[in-house]
């Protein structure tokens, strides 16, 4: 199952950029991290993203996910930063850097995905 992982900051592209590479470089979502291709808007020579995309069928990407998250958004030019986190069912999760916590975030992941501790 994909989730989507959006930014909301003074630099959402820049962000986000940033944070794909940050998660692509986490051994347990090598691979599972990607930005689908936007489509160009008109007049544009190409689309940027804005949406990443991390697939997450275990419990393992699950915790690699959050403590990512994170140590991403501890990192000190990231205090204005907020994800916002999008289920394939529409559910959302807002986590933004004043206010994450690796536990409490791998607990809202889980409940919402419907993925057990242990998995």
């Amino acid at each position: 199952m994909d989730i989507s992982l959006t930014i909301d900051s003074g630099d959402d592209i820049g962000d986000l950029e940033s944070l794909v590479d940050w998660l692509s470089g986490e051994s347990a979502l090598v691979g599972r991290v990607r930005l689908p291709a936007a489509a160009p808007a008109p007049g544009e020579m190409g689309g940027l993203a804005e949406t990443a995309l991390v697939a997450v069928s275990s419990g393992g990407a699950l915790t690699a996910l959050a403590a990512s998250l994170k140590a991403w958004l501890a990192q000190p030019h990231r205090s204005d930063v907020r994800v916002r986190i999008r289920t394939e069912g529409g559910t959302t999760i807002d986590v933004d850097a004043k206010h994450v916590d690796a536990k409490r975030l791998e607990r809202l992941l889980r409940e919402t995905l419907s993925v057990p501790f242990g998995e």
